[in-house]
């Protein structure tokens, strides 16, 4: 155990057996949300719930400390009777001035994903319910390992996805009992950001990221896929109630010839007071049709309130989109939600 503050994989290895030989306390929070939602045109019941509990477990090992967390939530993974019911778990190990390393599958604990759209909302991201897209496609998320540490004030997060299959959407399918990705691990890559407080300037808050997952089942020369990269940037601005916000994103490859996105994001919220805020923002997405066509600009933009008692919230979201995916024959979008949130 004196090699315990080495970083690498083996500390948190090592963790584990340590971790499992103590008596360790879990916590248990949780919330349930019934919502009013709907879009125009769709009929049927607009009623919706959700519930989701998270257990949290921590212990020390040999100084530092490790925490496990778990979050099950409604529908779990793809089947219930097939598969897990945890909705996604990580496993952190904080080594104190050598920072944090950890294994993620699914919470979001490193990398870009912990920065996609940093605006103000009152309530969700604008984007969520419309088909719209903020055009970070190849950030990580499961069965990904970490690291992340603080210097001088500068936050750093880095996320290593070792693998998984191009057919799937996230990194790695997020299996649970020991299980992995399999042979077809044709994808992988890295991605990180970093965040800071800017000295001397109370209330600004920069943060850039970038990444890129490599394909090696397919070269570019067969017209099937390249590697993907992504970047962004962003800066928000609180003074007094108001907070401002903007973002910059770019993402480049996928299918040979076929677009990159350039993405702006604006975002505004007013706290009335210690209970109620507003917000509005606003999302410009522009596919550059690299192997010709139209470039076209998909538009979100979107309201959104919230109003807190105690443990109970009561929410709103309105959000439009045009030219959904870049397409600018499809019809517009709407989409509005109301939600009652109550967290234990």
């Amino acid at each position: 155990m004196n090699n315990m503050k080495k970083i690498g994989l083996s500390a948190l290895a090592g963790s584990l057996v340590a971790f499992s030989a103590n008596a360790v306390e879990v916590t248990v929070t949780g919330k349930t949300e019934v919502t009013y939602s709907g879009a125009d045109g769709v009929q049927g019941n607009k009623f919706g719930g959700g519930n989701q509990l998270t257990f949290s477990g921590s212990g020390d090992v040999n100084g530092m400390t490790a925490t496990y967390t778990a979050v099950i939530q409604d529908g779990g993974q793809a089947s219930s009777n097939t598969s897990e019911t945890f909705a996604s778990s990580s496993l952190m190990l904080d080594m104190g001035d050598m920072g944090t390393i950890g294994f993620d599958q699914g919470v979001g604990e490193f990398g870009v994903s912990t920065i996609d759209d940093k605006m103000p909302y009152a309530y969700e991201e604008i984007w969520t319910y419309t088909g719209a897209s903020n055009g970070l496609v190849a950030a990580g998320g499961c069965n990904v390992i970490g690291y992340k540490n603080t210097y001088a004030g500068v936050s750093i997060s880095l996320e290593i996805d070792p693998g998984h299959s191009s057919s799937t959407t996230d990194a790695g399918g997020c299996s649970g009992d020991g299980g992995n990705t399999g042979d077809d691990t044709t994808v992988s890559g890295y991605n990180y950001a970093i965040t800071a407080a800017v000295p001397y300037v109370d209330g600004l808050t920069v943060g850039f990221g970038h990444g890129k997952e490599e394909d090696t089942a397919y070269a570019s020369t067969n017209n099937l896929r390249t590697d993907v990269t992504f970047t962004t940037g962003y800066a928000t601005y609180a003074v007094g109630p108001v907070t401002v916000g903007m973002q910059k994103s770019s993402a480049n490859g996928g299918t040979v010839g076929a677009t990159s996105n350039n993405i702006d994001i604006f975002g505004i919220s007013f706290n009335v007071n210690d209970n109620f805020a507003v917000s509005y923002a606003a999302m410009d997405n522009e596919t550059d049709r690299t192997g010709g066509g139209t470039n076209t600009t998909e538009e979100t933009t979107g309201i959104g309130a919230s109003y807190t008692m105690g443990s109970a919230s009561v929410r709103l979201l309105n959000a439009e989109t045009d030219n959904v995916g870049g397409d600018a024959n499809k019809a517009a979008v709407e989409h509005t939600e109301l939600s009652l949130l109550l967290a234990f």
